[in-house]
């Protein structure tokens, strides 16, 4: 996915390296400024680098804004994982646990969940595809978990694609919404 991007270094780790660095000091520049707002020089300066070491690296501020979605899409690993090391569990402790680590990882990258929604026009049409794909996963994943749980008699549902959207999203709105809930119950 990222292997697309032009770079003038023939050392793998040392690209690998410098555009994490990238990745998280211009996260930090676009969340503030927006992605139309920021420019190279202050993505450089945030870095702590000249323009040109990130051209060097890089191909444009687009490449920066593409490995800031595919580094922040990661679908469902962390929770195929915890259901793994949850091992022989019933399907109602599983859906709670997953429900739990989905949120837990929904609050961690709120900020991410609001600069995506906000630029996403900025985005490539493969980057939006990257993006909705990971949602795709995570809808599947829980689809799939209630399934086992309808099978095993421990669910009554439906429909078990929309249970699955709805955990999903309401997991991606906690993250753009958590704000509301600190005023509303004051």
């Amino acid at each position: 996915m990222t292997d697309n991007i032009r770079t003038s270094s023939s050392d793998e780790a040392l690209v690998r390296e410098r555009r994490d660095q990238f990745i998280k000091c211009a996260a930090k520049v676009f969340y503030e400024k927006g992605y139309p707002g920021a420019t190279i020089r202050e993505l450089a300066q945030a870095c702590g680098m000249a323009q040109g070491t990130i051209y060097h690296y890089l191909g444009s501020k687009e490449d920066i804004l593409h490995l800031i979605c595919v580094s922040r899409s990661r679908g469902v690993k962390g929770l195929r994982e915890l259901l793994h090391d949850l091992g022989n569990v019933s399907c109602t402790e599983a859906v709670c646990r997953c429900m739990e680590k989905h949120f837990q990882g929904a609050d961690s990258v709120a900020q991410d969940n609001i600069f995506f929604n906000r630029e996403i026009s900025n985005f490539s049409r493969d980057d939006r595809r990257v993006l909705l794909e990971s949602q795709i996963d995570i809808r599947k994943f829980f689809e799939q978990l209630i399934i086992e749980g309808v099978q095993a008699g421990e669910f009554k549902v439906d429909s078990p694609a929309l249970v699955a959207h709805n955990i999903m999203m309401m997991g991606h709105d906690w993250g753009l919404r958590r704000w509301f809930s600190g005023t509303c119950l004051l």
